[in-house]
């Protein structure tokens, strides 16, 4: 204390290693909001697609009844996946066959959980259309979201929640008369 009972200003001093220090934490504050600011739309941002997009991009169309799931790493052991085992009722495009497997990403292996939005999932006994398209060595869903599309008491719909899109625009889901939905298909396809 001064001599008046007053204290005297305090004095900073920047060393080198304070301001490296003071710069880490800034960096690791900064990454942190990003991250928080980009996590927090919980979006996947993907192309637009319509019907014939749908039908143009996919190797294979089926309708079928989901009997079967599995969920596994990647082999290089960085991503959680999931593959479904679809028996096949009806191939509108593609290569006919009994069962298709196909191949997501995403899913709980222990304790661990990924979870990828707009990545379409599958329950055991779930009937669907499926547009599918081949991903390296595994089949997967064209356009997530918009190329699964689940049958309830006759009718279609795709669930594209969790989808953004480039334009901005918020997209709309499809539902519709599975018989018109496979027709307007078939058509599409030239059959």
């Amino acid at each position: 204390m001064t001599a008046g009972g007053h204290r005297p200003p305090l004095q900073l001093c920047y060393t080198p290693a304070a301001n490296e220090h003071m710069l880490k934490r800034l960096s690791i504050v900064s990454l942190v909001l990003i991250f928080l600011i980009t996590t927090s739309s919980h979006a996947t941002t993907v192309q637009r697609l319509n019907l014939e997009d749908l039908v143009k991009k996919a190797n294979r169309i089926v309708v079928g009844r989901i009997s079967d799931s599995r969920t596994f790493w990647s082999d290089n052991g960085k991503l959680i996946l999931t593959s479904y085992t679809i028996e096949v009722r009806e191939t509108i495009k593609g290569q006919a066959s009994r069962i298709v497997e196909l191949t997501t990403v995403g899913g709980r292996v222990g304790d661990l959980v990924l979870h990828v939005s707009g990545m379409p999932s599958f329950a055991q006994g779930e009937d669907a259309v499926v547009f599918i398209e081949n991903s390296g060595s595994y089949s997967t869903i064209v356009g997530m979201g918009q190329g699964k599309f689940t049958v309830t008491n006759g009718e279609v719909s795709n669930n594209i929640t969790g989808l953004a899109f480039p334009d901005g625009r918020p997209g709309k889901p499809l539902k519709m008369p599975l018989d018109n939905f496979k027709s307007q298909i078939k058509q599409l396809v030239g059959l």
